[in-house]
């Protein structure tokens, strides 16, 4: 069903980053990646968000899971992508939307502020914001592109992750 797409997408995010040690645009990347099937590489799409943990390598700016949100809404709904938005259609009801729904839900953007504003440990509050990232731009990539739920990876959403005993 449609509309569970959003909360497994979180549910899967979250699983990737407390249990594989990604952080935050990590986990948000990969996760879009298998799910909508992007088809790039594991490997590659947790790359694309090493440069955003912590703030943007640790200055504490934009959030990370926001940042790997972004991307991967421009790499599903985008104007450079075939059949994608238009540039300014893309920007202000995706894009922006997508900064605002986060914004609203976590009462900031900013990787520092976010963890001031949260009293658990920075694991527990990063995990919260890794889910609600990947949940909002799942909602807003089935909102604009609601075909695309039938080729959605349920088994890739299904699974979960556990921490290796090394």
């Amino acid at each position: 069903m449609i509309n569970e797409i959003p909360a497994l997408c979180g549910q899967r995010a979250e699983n990737i980053f407390s249990q594989r040690n990604f952080c935050c645009a990590e986990a948000v990347i990969v996760t879009l990646n298998a799910t909508f099937k992007i088809g790039l590489e594991e490997a590659t799409a947790a790359g694309l968000g090493s440069g955003f943990c912590h703030g943007m390598g640790g200055a504490g700016c934009v959030c990370g899971a926001l940042a790997g949100a972004e991307m991967m809404l421009g790499l599903l709904l985008g104007p450079r992508r075939e059949g994608g938005l238009a540039k300014k259609v893309f920007q202000k009801e995706v894009a922006a939307v997508m900064h605002d729904r986060f914004k609203e839900r976590f009462a900031a953007t900013c990787c520092r502020v976010l963890l001031k504003k949260r009293k658990e440990k920075q694991g527990a509050a990063c995990a919260e914001l890794t889910r609600g990232a990947a949940e909002i731009a799942a909602e807003l990539v089935l909102a604009r592109r609601p075909e695309l739920a039938a080729g959605v990876d349920r088994d890739f959403l299904a699974a979960r992750d556990r921490k290796s005993a090394d």
